[in-house]
C-alpha cells in the first residue's frame, strides 16, 4: 500500500450536494410499452383525453385484478392530485402493490415517498431498499438516487466507491444529473482516482443534455467544464472533447413499466416548488416550497417579474422558472478551480489485509494519513472510506473478491500464545513478496495499560504497520501498529504492539462491515 504526498481538491462538494438534492425529490413517471388488457387500454385513452373519472374507474377495476400497470397509474393520480384529491397514503398504497410485483417505476416512486416521508414514515433505509430494487432493473433515476444515498450515507454507510458506481450507471444511460455529479467526483477524486480529463468529459455531456428547464444545473456544468479545461494540456483537452462527441447513451435492460400519464400534474408542482425555493433565496417572501401557488407566491412572482423587466402576470410558467433560476445562479459566486496538483511521489508504504468479501481492507490510520492517493499494487488507486484516529485504524475499499481474513472466534488470545506477523516491510529493500515473522503475545495491553493494544515479540519493521497479527490457526488477533524504539536503560528487544482484535472488530462493526470469524 503506497502513500502519496498531500493534495486534495474539494471546491466542488457544495455544488454536488445542491444538484443531488434538487434532482432527488421528483415523483417520476416514465414511458414504457403499452399494456395489453383492453380495460386498461380504455382507461389510458380516457386519461389522455382528460376524462379522469372514467380513467379512474378503469384503472381501479384493473388494479383490483392485480395489474401492476393500473396500480402504478392510481399511485400517480393520488400522488399528483389528478382526477382525485391529493392523498399520499393512497398513492403509497398503490405504488407498493405495483412495486411488490416488480414494477421499477413504482419501486422508484415508493422510495421517493419514504425519502420524503409522504404517505409513509420517513425512512432512509426503506427508501434505499426500493431505490436499489429499481436500480438493479436498470432504472436510471433510481440509480442516480441510490448513488446520492451512498454519497451522503443516508440509509447505507457512506461509500464513495458505491456512489460513483451508481452515478456512472445512470450517467451512461444519459442522466444529466448523474453525469454532473460523476464529474464532481472525478474533479475531487472521491470514489474514483482524481482525473480532470474524465471530469471535463462528464461536465461537457451534462452541459449538453440538461434541458432549458434546468438552466441552473446546465450553467453549473458549463462553468465547471470551462474551468477544468484550463487545467488540461491542449492535447488532453482535444482527446476528452472527442470522447464527449463520440459518446452514446447505453440502455440497460429495464423492467417494463406502464406508459407515462400525459399531463400528470407532477411537473407543474415541481416547477412551482422550484420557483418558490429560488424566490426565497433571492429575498422574496413566497409560500413554503409546497408546489402550490398561493397568494404569497403569486405576489412574489409579480414582484420578481417587475424587478426583472418581465411581463407581470404572476404565472408560474416554464420561462419564469428559467429566469428565476438564472437569477439565483447569477447571484452565486463563481467557483474557482483548484490549481493542478503537484507531481505525486511515493511518500511511504504500509501493509493491510482484506476483511470483507465486498473489498474492504483494514490498515492503520497513520499509514494513510495526509494521503492524496493510496495505491495497492497491482490494483492501483483505491479509496479511504473510514478512519478512527484514536484506535489508529482505517478502512479502504478495493474491488470485491479474493480471499479474506477471519478473526479469532471465542476466547481471546492469551499471553504466551504464538503470534505470526505478515506484511510488506522495507518495500524495495527486501523481497517483493510477503514477509513473515513469528513470536509470542507478551502482554494484553500497551503503554499505560491501554487495553486497545496487545504486545508481541514477533519482529516488525517500517512498512509492517497495518498488517495482520495471526494466531497459530491463522486467524487475525490484531493489527500491527508500532514498535518501541527506546526505553529507560537501553534499546528494547522485540517490544512491538498491535491493535487488538476486539478494537478492530468494534471499528468494523461501527462501519457496518461484515467480516468472518473462525475457531
Amino acid at each position: 500500500m503506497e502513500r502519496r504526498g498531500k493534495y486534495a481538491a474539494r471546491t466542488a462538494r457544495r455544488a454536488f450536494r445542491a444538484v443531488a438534492a434538487a434532482t432527488l425529490v421528483l415523483l417520476t413517471v416514465a414511458a414504457g410499452p403499452p399494456a395489453a388488457a383492453q380495460t386498461f387500454d380504455e382507461a389510458v385513452a380516457a386519461y389522455g383525453r382528460g376524462d379522469y373519472a372514467t380513467a379512474y374507474r378503469g384503472f381501479l377495476r384493473a388494479a383490483e385484478r392485480g395489474e401492476a400497470a393500473a396500480q402504478f397509474y392510481l399511485g400517480v393520480m393520488y400522488g399528483n392530485g389528478v382526477g382525485v384529491l391529493w392523498d399520499y397514503v393512497e398513492a403509497a398504497r398503490w405504488y407498493r402493490r405495483a412495486a411488490e410485483q416488480g414494477d421499477a417505476k413504482a419501486q422508484l416512486n415508493l422510495g421517493v415517498m419514504y425519502y420524503n416521508g409522504e404517505g409513509v414514515p420517513w425512512d432512509y433505509v426503506e427508501a434505499t431498499r426500493w431505490y436499489r430494487r429499481a436500480a438493479e432493473q436498470g432504472d436510471a433515476r433510481a440509480q442516480f438516487n441510490l448513488g446520492f444515498m451512498y454519497y451522503n450515507g443516508e440509509g447505507v454507510p457512506r461509500d464513495y466507491i458505491e456512489s460513483a458506481k451508481w452515478f456512472r450507471r445512470a450517467a451512461e444511460q444519459g442522466d444529466a444529473g448523474a453525469q454532473l455529479n460523476l464529474g464532481f467526483m472525478y474533479y475531487d477524486g472521491e470514489g474514483v482516482p482524481q482525473d480532470y480529463g474524465e471530469a471535463h468529459m462528464w461536465f461537457n455531456l451534462a452541459a449538453s443534455l440538461f434541458s432549458a428547464a434546468n438552466t441552473n444545473e446546465r450553467e453549473r456544468a458549463r462553468n465547471f467544464r470551462d474551468a477544468v479545461a484550463r487545467l488540461l494540456s491542449p492535447e488532453e483537452l482535444a482527446r476528452v472533447q472527442r470522447m464527449a462527441r463520440e459518446w452514446r447513451p447505453s440502455r440497460e435492460e429495464e423492467a417494463q413499466s406502464p406508459p407515462s400519464p400525459p399531463g400528470a400534474g407532477g411537473d407543474m408542482r415541481r416547477r412551482i416548488a422550484a420557483i418558490q425555493r429560488a424566490l426565497a433565496r433571492l429575498g422574496y417572501d413566497p409560500d413554503p416550497a409546497d408546489g402550490i401557488a398561493g397568494p404569497r407566491t403569486r405576489e412574489a412572482i409579480r414582484a420578481f417579474q417587475a424587478a426583472a423587466g418581465l411581463p407581470v402576470d404572476g404565472l408560474a410558467s416554464e420561462a419564469l422558472e428559467s429566469a428565476v433560476l438564472s437569477a439565483v445562479f447569477a447571484a452565486a459566486p463563481v467557483p474557482t478551480p483548484a490549481p493542478p496538483p503537484p507531481a505525486l511521489e511515493r511518500a511511504s508504504t504500509g501493509s493491510g489485509f482484506r476483511v470483507g468479501a465486498d473489498g474492504h481492507v483494514l490498515t492503520n490510520a497513520h499509514v494513510v494519513e495526509s494521503c492524496a492517493q493510496v495505491r495497492v499494487p497491482p490494483l492501483g488507486a483505491i479509496a479511504v472510506v473510514a478512519r478512527d484516529e484514536a484506535a489508529d485504524l482505517a478502512l479502504l475499499k478495493a474491488p470485491a473478491g479474493g480471499a479474506v481474513a477471519a478473526f479469532r472466534q471465542g476466547r481471546g488470545i492469551r499471553p504466551g500464545a504464538a503470534a505470526v506477523v505478515v506484511g510488506y516491510p522495507l518495500r524495495g529493500a527486501l523481497a517483493s513478496g510477503a514477509n513473515v515473522t513469528v513470536g509470542n503475545v507478551s502482554a494484553l495491553a500497551g503503554p499505560g495499560d491501554d487495553r486497545r493494544l496487545i504486545q508481541i515479540t514477533a519482529p516488525v519493521q517500517p512498512g509492517n504497520s497495518g498488517g495482520p497479527v495471526l494466531d497459530s490457526a491463522g486467524n487475525a488477533v490484531g493489527v500491527v501498529v508500532s514498535r518501541l524504539e527506546r526505553a529507560a536503560g537501553g534499546i528494547p528487544q522485540n517490544v512491538n504492539f498491535a491493535v487488538s482484535a476486539g478494537a478492530a472488530r468494534a471499528f468494523l462493526d461501527s462501519e457496518g462491515v461484515a467480516y468472518d470469524t473462525a475457531p
